[in-house]
């Protein structure tokens, strides 16, 4: 593939909260629609750990079958899914700020012939979805 067709980009939010507070609302996928609104439900078909795969609904009906390729139990998770021919890489990243504050890093990187169209798309909640984790955080008194 040409460059041409990768797309990337990072968010970052640091939350009034621990990094295991925070993976216990990452692991807890039952929940993910009570903080992300682009979740109407979740299944996942197995334990939280590399390789296993997970099913999302969306509000709009769409259903999405993803894999987590690379999990790091408190530190960061990366899941994968294609959308047509499009590859997309979703990392979640935690990083302790201090002993109660955490950085939280979403970063996308999409390959394909709508990488940058399906990039911009897939992520322009992620703003929203990290400060819907922050405030399920403060609000469920995981700190």
């Amino acid at each position: 593939m040409n460059k041409d067709n990768v797309w990337s980009k990072s968010y970052t939010l640091t939350v009034n909260s621990t990094p295991k507070a925070i993976w216990q609302a990452f692991v807890d996928t039952a929940n993910w629609k009570r903080w992300n609104p682009g979740v109407k439900s979740i299944a996942i078909e197995g334990p939280f750990h590399t390789g296993t795969w997970f099913t999302m609904e969306l509000p709009e009906g769409d259903v999405i079958r993803s894999q987590l390729i690379d999990v790091s139990e408190e530190k960061y998770f990366v899941d994968e899914t294609w959308v047509d021919e499009t590859l997309v890489n979703v990392e979640h990243r935690i990083e302790a700020a201090d002993s109660c504050r955490s950085m939280l890093i979403y970063a996308i990187s999409t390959q394909g012939p709508q990488a940058q169209a399906f990039g911009e798309g897939i992520s322009s909640d992620f703003p929203e979805v990290m400060a819907g984790l922050a405030k399920y955080l403060a609000e469920t008194g995981s700190m």
